[in-house]
């Protein structure tokens, strides 16, 4: 899997359906991904877990992220993936490469002992990677935080994540530079980065505070392979098209952004394949709120505007 100067969608709840995804591969996206699947959920034929498999469009690039803290049940989840692609499923067959999760900052996620809080279990760390590297039918990698807090910062947990990458062999690591316990506005932890960059043999995407080219480049100059852009896509769907052009020229682009377009070409594909009402409301609020000229970001979970 060829990873150079990369423009992936980030994986959001509530956000990241094919419509979306479509809008943004539209735009220069290079890769997308679904929103996060419970692996368990998926292993018991959860409908409403698979429903959320939407990758009914090849031209649509898209990875499939997996949520797993057990490794069996990894196991069988990555297996019935590969039955599925082997029986010719073409939302299966459309998946190009799958990641595992091990930075989603939910307490849900946290205390059911999943997500950062396994970063520093160095043998189920082991056993989950070794799996996902072995099973998966497609380019494997993960995507991780610092660690839960202060003492995995301080014991440097995360650089024993990526020694055990390297040994592994993943295709990437996608990095968003805080522990668990910052909030969405604490700056990144650029040295431990720099630190996790140092040691890398797999390609390394940078995730945090991606919202123009310049700090798209920043990312790149620090020797990423790679950006994944989450909120500011949201907002601006228009940011892969302005970062390359910034790439390449140094330039900051200025075009016009018709979002009543992107909504149309948004609902165009979401009606088409069935998109969950969460996605229908969400799209149409915020695409809506950008034709009026609002720009902030809201989280699909809350109705308090965030800037």
């Amino acid at each position: 899997m060829k990873i150079k100067n990369a423009l992936w969608l980030s994986p959001m709840e509530g956000v990241s359906d094919l419509g979306f995804r479509s809008v943004c591969v539209k735009r220069g996206a290079d890769l997308t991904f679904t929103e996060m699947i419970r692996a368990d959920a998926l292993v018991r034929n959860n409908k409403a877990t698979i429903e959320l498999i939407d990758t009914f469009l090849k031209e649509v690039p898209t990875g499939l992220q997996l949520l797993a803290s057990k490794p069996a049940t990894l196991e069988k989840a990555l297996k019935m993936i590969s039955k599925k692609r082997e029986e010719g499923d073409q939302r299966y067959l459309n998946i190009v490469c799958i990641d595992l999760n091990f930075g989603c900052p939910s307490k849900d996620v946290i205390t059911k002992g999943a997500g950062p809080a396994l970063l520093k279990r160095e043998q189920r760390m082991r056993d989950l990677l070794t799996t996902l590297k072995k099973e998966s039918p497609v380019p494997c990698g993960m995507k991780m935080r610092l660690g839960l807090g202060t003492a995995d910062r301080r014991n440097k947990v995360y650089l024993r994540v990526v020694e055990l990458a390297n040994e592994i062999g993943l295709d990437w690591i996608t990095v968003h530079p805080k522990t668990a316990d910052k909030n969405s506005f604490d700056p990144l932890d650029l040295d431990a980065l720099r630190e996790i960059l140092a040691i890398a043999k797999v390609p390394i995407i940078g995730n945090g505070f991606v919202k123009d080219g310049k700090s798209a480049k920043h990312f790149f100059d620090m020797g990423c392979s790679g950006v994944m852009i989450a909120r500011s896509a949201i907002v601006n769907p228009w940011i892969f098209e302005e970062i390359k052009e910034y790439l390449r020229t140094g330039k900051v682009s200025r075009r016009d952004k018709d979002y009543a377009a992107a909504l149309a070409e948004y609902e165009y594909i979401a009606i088409q394949y069935n998109a969950k009402d969460k996605f229908l409301t969400y799209h149409r609020k915020t695409f809506m709120d950008h034709v009026h000229g609002k720009l902030g970001y809201h989280s699909p979970n809350k109705k308090k505007k965030l800037v």
